[in-house]
């Protein structure tokens, strides 16, 4: 499935040579292949007024024209114009897609077009969070709600809702690395360690997760470090203090005693 975040690319030949190159995350999100199945669309829509076998039509020409955006925004095709044209036209048949809310919020971002991005991926949220709502076992559906609101930096709930993910699907190694991801931008590197340890521990080979971890325990020493110099400072200060008070009391003059038999 798309990775969703920054992320880094490598390609890993069998020789000895392993080319690593950094990409942004909505770059990567909009042009990457898909890593996770997409069978969440079938659970995607919302009520419909349309009945019957026009209904069932209307889905699967909208679910239709998801794929086809999704195969524009391919970087081998890189159409995003007519990507945004083809979510537009699933969006029309059935407006409570979620995912096609998702796909034009990427392709609007490719484009640079931000206002717009924004309000698809604010869409997509809201009818996640439904999906969610109606079955809090879709783990898909917690998945992609995490996607949305990484799109718009919104690091806690996205974290939050990666993490259900996971609880609801524990070999999902996407959402556990996701999480990690989140939980580093979070600054919360115990918990993305263990993330991106389960992540690897799913898939062995993944190295996203591999140089992420590293990451993540370079974070955790340097709160360590950051700790300990505040505590040390701390400590100067207080030794500093002390020894200004014991200064200032033994340099002070007393002052003037009337004798008990003279007045001032």
């Amino acid at each position: 499935m798309d990775a969703l975040m920054p992320m880094t690319i490598a390609i890993s030949l069998r020789t000895k040579t392993i080319l690593v190159v950094t990409v942004a995350l909505y770059l990567a999100a909009t042009t990457c292949a898909c890593r996770r199945n997409s069978n969440q669309n079938a659970n995607a829509n919302g009520p419909t007024s349309t009945s019957g076998s026009d209904a069932e039509q209307s889905k699967r020409q909208a679910q239709s024209l998801v794929e086809k955006g999704k195969e524009l925004a391919d970087p081998d095709h890189n159409q995003d114009e007519q990507a945004v044209q083809a979510f537009q036209e699933a969006i029309s048949l059935q407006p409570d897609l979620a995912e096609a809310h998702l796909r034009l919020g990427m392709a609007y971002t490719a484009l640079d077009k931000k206002t717009e991005a924004e309000e698809s991926y604010k869409k997509a949220i809201e009818l996640y969070k439904k999906l969610t709502q109606s079955d809090s076992k879709d783990a898909d559906a917690f998945f992609y709600l995490g996607e949305a609101y990484t799109f718009l930096h919104r690091d806690e709930e996205a974290a939050r809702a990666y993490r259900q993910a996971t609880k609801l699907k524990g070999d999902d190694e996407e959402a556990f690395y996701q999480l990690g991801i989140a939980e580093t931008r979070l600054a919360h590197y115990p918990e993305a360690t263990a993330a991106f340890n389960k992540a690897l521990e799913i898939d062995p080979d993944d190295y996203r997760a591999s140089d992420a971890i590293e990451n993540a325990k370079e974070g955790t020493q340097r709160i360590k470090e950051g700790k300990k110099h505040a505590e040390d400072m701390l400590k100067k200060q207080a030794n500093a203090n002390g020894n200004l008070n014991m200064n200032s009391n033994s340099g002070a003059k007393p002052g003037p005693r009337r004798s008990p038999g003279n007045p001032w």
